[in-house]
Formats: C-alpha cells, structure tokens, sequence
C-alpha cells in the first residue's frame, strides 16, 4: 500500500531554529534508510519545506502500523496526516470493474 505523508512541527520544535537537537536530528535522519529495511518500508520520496516547518512523503508499506513506527522514528516532534493514495491507473481499474458489475 501507498501512504502520502505530510508532517509538520512548529518552530518551538524545529532544529532549524533549535540549533543544540541538530545532531540528535542529523543521527536519527542518518539511521532512517536501515529502519526503512527493517520495517519493509519503501521511501519513494521524502522532502522537506524547511520554512514551512512541513515535510513530505511518499511510503510504501503492507501497514499503516509500520508506517507509524517509521515516521515516529524521525526524531522531531510532529504532527502527521497520513493518507493511503494509489496509482491512477488502479482508480481507473477499480472503477472499470465497478461499471462492469454494474451492468451484469
């Protein structure tokens, strides 16, 4: 399954502005793609509107579970809204077999 990700974090919690949890950001960050493969998690993409405070994902995963376990593994305190997405080309599958069904 497909997960789009958005986090934010407001700037009381943004090492951006908090310069003393840079490193604990950098080291968590360094460790993300081994959590990722434990997990199973494939990172289509991940980008960062840092002056936003927002960030972006694109994760691939059998459980909405695991994908919990990974984006908490960001250390930075967040929000997320995780939404499950799919490819168009599967909406235009689901909806053909939906007009077919229909017709029987």
């Amino acid at each position: 399954m497909l997960f789009h990700i958005t986090m934010t974090h407001t700037p009381d919690n943004c090492p951006g502005y908090n310069r003393e949890t840079m490193p604990n950001f950098i080291s968590g960050v360094d460790k993300l793609e081994g959590i990722a493969k434990e997990l199973n998690v494939k990172v289509h993409f991940m980008l960062w509107a840092a002056p936003e405070h927002v960030a972006y994902a694109l994760l691939e995963a059998d459980s909405l579970g695991v994908i919990g376990q990974y984006v908490n593994a960001i250390p930075i305190r967040q929000d997320y809204r995780v939404t499950a997405v799919e490819h168009l080309g599967q909406v235009i599958e689901t909806a053909k077999a939906i007009v077919a069904r229909a017709n029987k």
